[in-house]
């Protein structure tokens, strides 16, 4: 090779290293995810997960509010007594409410846990997704192209002052898709009840080795001295009635007994007056209303952790539920299952 030539391919080396480090450069100091905690534009990316996991350890908060899509939207700074953190997820399962918890409730003087009624282990295990990063992962990150569009669209969101998916407080505000969802459309809503009512054709209460995560969240809070206040959140009126007729209601008893096992303290609103179709959006009656989340929460469930609270050693208070047979079995999970917690 002569010299011109290895001049050119010195230079070509030049420019890409420069290029590539320059948009890592870029993506590490936009932090679209806030993955670094270097964020200060705003998260504009929805990445409930790698959001929150940051959000947690920097907002000021003395209890936590962990759950599903069905809780993310309960404003925090309405809820009395408390300051909350929401740690909701869409779609989390107990696995990754497991390892949130692990990861960070450490101090909280209160964990809210909202358990779907039914509720159980994944069907596939995926691990801890809040684990410290490597420094693979981070190169991966940093070195990325669709990491590298994020930040480009983080900045334009920013410059054009766009409200952002999450607050500090873990809050997901309610957006445009949420507010279409409580339009009148009496077709999906009635295809989306039915859907809904099906699912609990031939439910059957899964064994205490199903539910091994609540086994351990209930472990990892106990150890730590945390008190853990359990609610079952409310179910539409129309798919309520098809968790409580023929052998469904049966099963559906034997869960929530087995619910109560695992967990000291459990506040069951699964079948109650919260359950009223005006309580959930028309066309999507899954999810009950932010202001309902509210209500609940500042009618049962604080002022039932207050008074938790109030007791010389919270963590020994008697069970609300609680069967001979089933405490047997959840002392067997207990022993068998890794709790996986720092010393």
């Amino acid at each position: 090779m002569n010299r011109t030539a290895r001049h050119y391919v010195l230079l070509a080396l030049g420019l890409a290293v420069c290029l590539t480090g320059g948009l890592a450069l870029l993506n590490l100091i936009v932090d679209p995810f806030n993955r670094y905690g270097n964020n200060r534009l705003g998260v504009y990316i929805s990445a409930e997960r790698e959001c929150k996991s940051t959000y947690v350890k920097q907002f000021p908060h003395d209890a936590l509010l962990v759950g599903n899509s069905r809780e993310i939207r309960i404003p925090p700074k309405e809820l009395e007594g408390f300051r909350f953190f929401n740690g909701a997820f869409s779609g989390a399962t107990a696995e990754e409410i497991y390892f949130f918890l692990q990861r960070f409730a450490n101090h909280q003087r209160l964990v809210v846990l909202a358990v779907d009624i039914g509720a159980q282990d994944p069907a596939e295990s995926h691990g801890d997704i809040f684990a410290p990063k490597g420094l693979t992962s981070a190169f991966d990150n940093l070195f990325n192209l669709q990491t590298t569009e994020y930040s480009i669209r983080t900045i334009s969101e920013s410059l054009s002052k766009n409200p952002q998916p999450f607050g500090p407080d873990g809050l997901m505000p309610v957006g445009s898709s949420v507010q279409d969802a409580d339009r009148d459309d009496p077709a999906k809503e009635a295809y989306v009840i039915k859907s809904m009512q099906n699912m609990w054709a031939g439910y059957h209460c899964p064994p205490v080795e199903q539910m091994s995560f609540f086994v351990k969240i209930s472990g990892c809070l106990r150890q730590r001295a945390i008190p853990c206040v359990v609610v079952i959140p409310p179910t539409h009126e129309a798919i309520a009635r098809s968790a409580q007729g023929g052998s469904t209601a049966a099963e559906v008893a034997a869960w929530k007994r087995q619910l109560g096992t695992i967990f000291p303290h459990v506040i069951d609103l699964s079948f109650c007056s919260y359950n009223a179709a005006t309580n959930f959006y028309r066309s999507d009656p899954l999810h009950f209303k932010p202001e309902v989340g509210v209500r609940l929460m500042n009618r049962e469930v604080i002022p039932y952790a207050t008074r938790l609270l109030r007791e010389t050693n919270p963590i020994s208070i008697p069970r609300l539920q609680s069967s001979g047979r089933g405490d047997q079995d959840v002392a067997q999970v207990a022993a068998k299952v890794n709790l996986e917690m720092p010393k």
